[in-house]
């Protein structure tokens, strides 16, 4: 995995043991199969986390009880080799309403070979989070943040 640091954006690359439908299957609707269930903001359990496979499908967790906590939207859906979603994710780690106030994450498949994928996350906009968006960034490219998820996925996504 390698990470590359800007001021305006985090991005990393990870090449995953896995073809390149696999690879985009697992990180899209097999996403609760590797998601951890302490990355919720909700406020009871997370039962199972869920994206649904369309341009403006929700990204939610369900909880345990049924109630269901949104996160984000489908912008794009490319398959295998694009995949966006709007990081629905106020400063108070809320969900956000407005979708003015969301960033965006952009995650792209390349095969490397026909059994091995490169997967690239980019996690950007964060300055549409307003005052003090700094704070998101440096949370999501801290540790727990995008490049431990994107390591957890992509051992799943070889165990798979």
């Amino acid at each position: 995995m390698t990470q590359q640091l800007s001021d305006k954006e985090v991005r990393v690359e990870l090449v995953v043991d896995a073809p390149i439908d696999k690879a985009y299957d697992v990180f899209t609707i097999g996403i609760d199969s590797w998601w951890p269930r302490a990355h919720h903001i909700g406020k009871g359990e997370l039962a199972q986390e869920v994206i649904e496979p369309r341009e403006g499908g929700r990204c939610f967790g369900r909880e345990a009880d049924g109630t269901e906590c949104p996160w984000g939207t489908v912008l794009v859906w490319d398959p295998p080799r694009h995949f966006a979603f709007s990081w629905e994710i106020g400063l108070d780690w809320q969900h956000e309403t407005n979708p003015d106030r969301a960033s965006r994450v952009d995650v792209t498949f390349e095969p490397v070979t026909p059994e091995r994928t490169a997967v690239t996350l980019v996690h950007s906009g964060f300055e549409n989070h307003g005052a003090g968006w700094e704070s998101m960034r440096d949370s999501v490219q801290s540790e727990g943040g995008w490049p431990d998820l994107i390591n957890i996925y992509g051992k799943a996504v070889a165990a798979q």
